[in-house]
């Protein structure tokens, strides 16, 4: 017969463990990567959510963070879905949440640095 110090440590053994695998799960599912840095702008990519449709071209999630000179502390932040037509260097950006069917506005990344190194870095997965 269990006394009631034993069913306690096997109910937290048993959190333990949930909260490490939980943990771990929630871990894979963003891996943000830097692709581009300038000045006090970090552009990063989620590794796990790259992907390639049939006409080659890649969608990715990503996050753009600007971060306070001073301190280095993150000011602002916004997640977007980006689309990258990788051989002639154009972008489109999506809210986080959508689908992309069918990219309709291709951009060029002209006189931003920060895009240019995304789309170079993105492209190498």
């Amino acid at each position: 017969m269990m006394t009631l110090r034993k069913y306690i440590r096997l109910f937290f053994v048993a959190c333990l463990i949930f909260f490490s695998i939980f943990n771990k799960v929630s871990a894979d599912e963003l891996d943000w990567i830097e692709v581009a840095k300038i000045n006090n702008q970090i552009q990063s990519i989620d590794a796990n959510s790259i992907k390639y449709n049939s006409k080659g071209f890649l969608t990715v999630m990503t996050k753009y963070s600007e971060i306070n000179p001073e301190d280095q502390e993150n000011i602002n932040t916004n997640l977007y879905l980006m689309a990258v037509d990788c051989e002639n260097r154009l972008f489109s950006k999506f809210q986080a949440n959508a689908e992309i069917k069918q990219v309709k506005n291709w951009e060029e990344p002209t006189n931003n640095k920060l895009m240019k190194k995304t789309i170079l870095n993105s492209c190498s997965y």
